[in-house]
């Protein structure tokens, strides 16, 4: 699991590529501290190169949108392929989330 963090356009975009499964989830929550950091803007979470999520990693994009909507800002999924997609699309988290498509 790798999590890059840039910001771009005034949003916070954070990478996402490998599996973000249970063991993975503990670093990823560490390594996605700085979202939590900020109130200021909106969260771009990028799945393009993400090719697994756990229960443990919905927990996280949950948290994620709970600390974005709750500072009036937006999170936004972009580019979920495959298993992901299936994951988020059956966990309803496809309802919670803006979805972009790459």
């Amino acid at each position: 699991m790798n999590i890059t963090i840039n910001e771009q356009e005034g949003c916070l975009v954070a990478a996402l590529s490998g599996d973000l499964d249970n063991v993975a989830s503990i670093q990823a929550e560490r390594d996605l501290a700085p979202v939590f950091g900020r109130d200021d803007c909106d969260v771009i979470l990028d799945c393009t190169d993400l090719s697994y999520i756990s229960s443990s990693g919905l927990r996280i994009l949950l948290n994620i949108y709970k600390h974005t909507r709750k500072n009036g800002h937006a999170a936004t999924l972009r580019g979920m392929t495959g298993e992901v997609d299936e994951a988020l699309r059956l966990s309803g988290f496809l309802q919670l989330f803006k979805v972009e498509s790459v």
